[in-house]
């Protein structure tokens, strides 16, 4: 291959990707707005492009919007802020729960449909979405406690209940109560949030 086809085809493949980058940042939007009641037309004109140009990024609808669900899960995940270095527990779950209450405040109608609806109501590969969502949510939880537990001198694992009342403290579902029955902004629900979780883990340790 000669160096002005190699640029070339690199050029197309960068095109390609930022291509379909644009079409899997419009789905999240749209599915935040529409939930599973979004159309592959939603998408395309959200992103700026036509129908046909979607379907030559994603072969079909649940393909592309389990694409969509995937990357939010990958994005939430790195926004996550790694534990200090300095144990710096109080500090280090604030921030934690500043961010996670944000992001949830954003997350839109596809995060309750697909918390609703079992595997069966949704189509495979929506289905297989979802389930990665759901372990995602767990092992955060798990990852999140067991930080908590060892900082504070926690031996073994931690109990299953103050695992449950940290994924509890993380889920939209404390967000969207808080903020829609309560008027709370999420940075009050991340306070309160953490200090529910300060007083569980002091009540779980010996």
């Amino acid at each position: 291959m000669t160096p002005d086809a190699v640029i070339a085809t690199s050029l197309a493949d960068e095109q390609r990707d930022v291509a379909r980058s644009r079409i899997l940042r419009a789905a999240r939007g749209v599915l935040a707005d529409r939930g599973l009641a979004a159309t592959v037309d939603d998408v395309a004109e959200a992103a700026g492009v036509n129908r046909r140009t979607v379907f030559r990024h994603f072969a079909t609808r649940d393909g592309l919007f389990a694409a969509a669900i995937k990357e939010g899960v990958r994005s939430y995940a790195l926004r996550i802020p790694a534990p200090p270095e300095d144990d710096d527990l109080r500090a280090w779950l604030l921030d934690l729960l500043f961010v996670v209450h944000r992001l949830n405040a954003g997350n839109g109608r596809i995060y309750w449909e697909l918390a609703a609806l079992e595997p069966d109501d949704l189509p495979a590969e929506l289905a297989q979405a979802a389930a990665e969502r759901r372990e995602s949510r767990k092992l955060f939880a798990v990852g999140v406690t067991s930080r908590m537990w060892q900082a504070r001198g926690g031996r073994g694992d931690p109990p299953v209940w103050l695992v449950d009342a940290v994924a509890v403290h993380l889920s939209g579902f404390t967000t969207q109560s808080l903020t829609g029955d309560f008027g709370r902004t999420p940075d009050e629900v991340a306070q309160v949030s953490a200090q529910v979780l300060e007083a569980a883990l002091g009540a779980a340790l010996p």
